[in-house]
């Protein structure tokens, strides 16, 4: 099973994003809580690169929020 691991201000919205895209999608859980983007980035690189999973750093959204960092595993497509 593959994993991915992202940041977002809006987990709710952005699970459904991704449950449109992986069907397959299982396991999804927020991993933190941060007021920065910097601090979440940083969480989220250090997950990918720990647990192998698939991130894809950047993103819009201002530098200070509430910021999710978000994983799930899947099925390839």
């Amino acid at each position: 099973m593959a994993c991915r691991v992202g940041i977002t201000t809006n987990p709710i919205g952005r699970r459904r994003y991704w449950e449109s895209r992986y069907r397959s999608l299982r396991n999804w859980r927020i991993v933190g809580r941060y007021s920065t983007k910097t601090a979440a980035q940083r969480r989220e690189t250090q997950i990918a690169r720990i647990r192998r999973c698939v991130a894809a750093p950047g993103g819009r959204g201002p530098q200070r929020a509430t910021w999710y960092v978000y994983m799930f595993e899947y099925y390839g497509r």
